[in-house]
């Protein structure tokens, strides 16, 4: 496997949680879950796609996977997901760059690699155990609503998921109706961006590009003289739920980040994005001219986290404070993500 770029701490965590290994079979269903066994189901669900879906000299395969778990193993694993997606994104990328010479190209059809892990106690008329893991595959198009109570609005999808009574991978028809006993928690979503340039290089973190290093600040910076209305910042961002990505200049001391919605249209400082998986407000942005930098507060119940650290939540009324760097990621609960850089 690559070596990784990024945090070499959140490496050795990932090297912990999901030890490393060649070995795809897929796990007897009375196995406990760990993390492996995860990894080990989602690598199967790959390589058997790899195989149902490459022609010729084009190398395809799925790209959207739905994880159903039993609700007592998703609170189990919960912590542990963004570890096991880069770990499997990882592999992913490794085995796409060892077949690369056997089709030439890389063709596929997502844009990204989605992962979204559920619980529930039933799918498909069939009980899910505390040792199943069901995994379903598919080419694109597997983003479930941000609605619990109705699962993913799919359609008719053309899925791939192993049977457990032959243990064979098999083609299936299925529609939101299959997944409306699965709880879908906004915390288990992940997305990661790919390119047919870059799908050989190892992944960082979910939805995550690693940041380049702050840029040190001359103690004159402050009082250099600036254009009028120059932008301060800007944020280049990308939205899962509508593939949205967009630009948005950064022109005032304190920019509002919150869901598109009509109360919010006449403000001028705020950052509106499309998105139930943002909350109204959901963070604070400003310039600090005293200390010559930014600082960031967090408003939502959801995670709000900048380059792989969480930020606690505050009240609006009274925002807490954080330091954010002249280049930073910031991710808003696993589905949105802001890449914050400083103007000269």
């Amino acid at each position: 496997m690559p070596k990784k770029p990024g945090n070499p701490i959140f490496g050795k965590l990932g090297q912990w949680l999901v030890p490393t290994g060649d070995s795809h079979t897929p796990t007897p269903a009375t196995s406990p879950v760990t993390n492996t066994r995860l990894l080990t189901e989602l690598l199967a669900n790959f390589d058997d796609s790899v195989s149902g879906e490459s022609v010729g000299g084009s190398l395809l395969f799925n790209a959207h996977f739905l994880i159903l778990l039993h609700p007592d193993t998703y609170e189990d694993r919960l912590n542990a997901f963004p570890v096991v997606v880069s770990e499997v994104v990882s592999a992913f990328n490794s085995r796409i760059s060892s077949l690369r010479s056997q089709y030439g190209r890389v063709s596929p059809v997502a844009s990204g690699w989605f992962f979204k892990f559920g619980g529930g106690t039933e799918f498909g008329g069939e009980p899910i155990l505390p040792t199943d893991v069901r995994v379903i595959g598919s080419l694109t198009r597997l983003l479930p609503v941000n609605t619990p109570a109705v699962g993913p609005t799919v359609g008719n999808l053309k899925a791939t998921r192993r049977v457990q009574q032959t243990n064979r991978y098999e083609k299936v028809d299925l529609n939101q109706e299959a997944f409306r006993q699965i709880d879908f928690r906004e915390p288990g979503a992940f997305l990661i961006k790919f390119s047919h340039e870059t799908t050989a290089k190892s992944a960082a973190q979910p939805g995550h590009i690693a940041p380049a290093a702050a840029r040190p600040v001359s103690s004159g910076a402050a009082s250099m003289p600036r254009l009028i209305n120059a932008p301060l910042a800007q944020f280049s961002y990308y939205v899962a739920e509508t593939q949205e990505e967009n630009t948005y200049q950064m022109r005032d001391r304190e920019v509002v980040i919150a869901r598109k919605s009509p109360d919010n249209q006449n403000f001028p400082n705020y950052l509106l994005l499309e998105s139930g998986y943002v909350s109204n407000p959901h963070a604070r942005i400003r310039y600090d001219d005293a200390a010559n930098s930014f600082q960031i507060a967090s408003f939502s119940r959801n995670e709000t986290r900048v380059n792989e650290a969480l930020i606690p939540r505050s009240e609006p009324a009274s925002p807490v404070w954080h330091p954010l760097a002249d280049e930073a990621q910031i991710l808003l609960n696993s589905m949105v993500t802001l890449h914050f850089h400083r103007n000269p």
